[in-house]
């Protein structure tokens, strides 16, 4: 096995092992909960940050009529820490859509959701954690062109 062969497969699985430990952190997609800020106006008490294709797989038949805009929520309770009082902080939340709500006559229809469990993301970790991935790549990427320019001119 070639210099270059290795690196691609270790450092690819070690990038794949990360984006699974780290997924709430560095996956842009949500898979069995919704990442989301919380608003502070009259409009859906939630904006969801990640896993509006979740949300979308678990609405009810009944409501997959309606128009629904996914992008913010109406929820049973606030997650809110001592901290962070209002709930706007980052959270992820489990739930399962129990109906839907708009502000006025005019505005979309948002889910509601009843929730389940819910638990803070910590923004420094999250920014670190995806900092930190995303400069390994391109550390990945680095090494791989050089053993690939190594090769070719060992080759020549």
């Amino acid at each position: 096995m070639t210099k270059q062969k290795r690196i691609i497969i270790i450092g690819g699985l070690f990038l794949l092992a990360q984006l699974v430990y780290f997924s709430d952190y560095i996956s842009p997609f949500q898979w069995g909960q919704i990442k989301v800020s919380g608003l502070s106006c009259t409009c859906p008490d939630e904006k969801v940050v990640s896993g509006q294709l979740y949300l979308r797989n678990i609405t009810p038949d009944s409501l997959k009529k309606y128009d629904l805009d996914y992008s913010e929520i109406y929820v049973s309770e606030r997650p809110s820490t001592n901290i962070d009082p209002m709930g706007v902080d980052l959270y992820m939340i489990k739930g399962q859509v129990i109906g839907k709500d708009r502000v006025s006559l005019n505005d979309p229809w948002n889910p509601k959701l009843k929730i389940d469990d819910w638990r803070g993301v910590d923004i420094l970790k999250d920014w670190g954690t995806k900092g930190l991935f995303f400069w390994q790549i391109f550390i990945w990427l680095i090494l791989v062109r050089q053993t690939r320019n190594k090769t070719v001119y060992n080759n020549s």
